[in-house]
């Protein structure tokens, strides 16, 4: 009787080991889940839109929106079918106009808020195109940030027209990427049918 006793107990504790074993570890799973779901939901591109363009080179536009309670720095962009994909700003020239370069840095979105980026402004520029895009179609990018997670997001090609816009000294070179810059215009002034739909 005491063997059976024995028995009982032991295999009593082995089970609960067991058993408080395999909660653990379904417990951890849906933590990382979780997390990565958190991590790909804090930043978004709403109502996001590309030039149409044929070849050269083209620019996204549309609303940044960090969803977090932290800040977020986006210091990159990917499109597969470009030879180059910058990010952009466009600032007062000596001349008085306006000029367009490089953002140093990248875009910083302060928690919960978003950034614009649209014609004659701040804007995701796409270069040395490898095929057309034509309007109605969809394009995949990548936004990468500073701790270089990777946010996907789509973009609705749309016909437009807009005013020349000059390009800082250095931006216009095309550093072999095969662009052609003087045919790119971002006047928020003439968007034609391409406004948010």
């Amino acid at each position: 009787m005491r063997k059976n006793t024995t028995l009982m107990a032991t295999m009593s504790v082995a089970f609960m080991i067991g058993l408080s074993a395999c909660n653990q570890s379904q417990a951890s799973e849906p933590e990382e889940t979780s997390s990565s779901q958190v991590s790909v939901e804090s930043l978004s591109l709403d109502n996001a839109w590309v030039k149409a363009a044929d070849d050269g080179m083209t620019a996204v536009f549309g609303e940044l929106k960090n969803n977090s309670d932290k800040d977020i720095n986006l210091v990159a962009a990917k499109y597969d079918d470009a030879d180059q994909v910058r990010l952009h700003e466009t600032l007062e020239d000596n001349s008085g106009g306006m000029s367009m370069q490089e953002k140093k840095g990248g875009f910083t979105i302060p928690a919960d808020t978003s950034l614009s980026l649209k014609p004659g402004g701040d804007h995701i520029m796409v270069m040395g195109l490898a095929k057309p895009i034509k309007p109605g179609e969809e394009i995949s990018l990548e936004l990468v940030t500073a701790d270089q997670q990777s946010f996907p997001v789509t973009a609705i090609a749309k016909d437009y027209s807009g005013a020349q816009e000059d390009y800082a000294p250095g931006e216009a070179d095309g550093e072999g990427d095969g662009a052609d810059h003087k045919d790119m215009d971002h006047d928020e002034t003439d968007r034609g049918d391409s406004g948010d739909d």
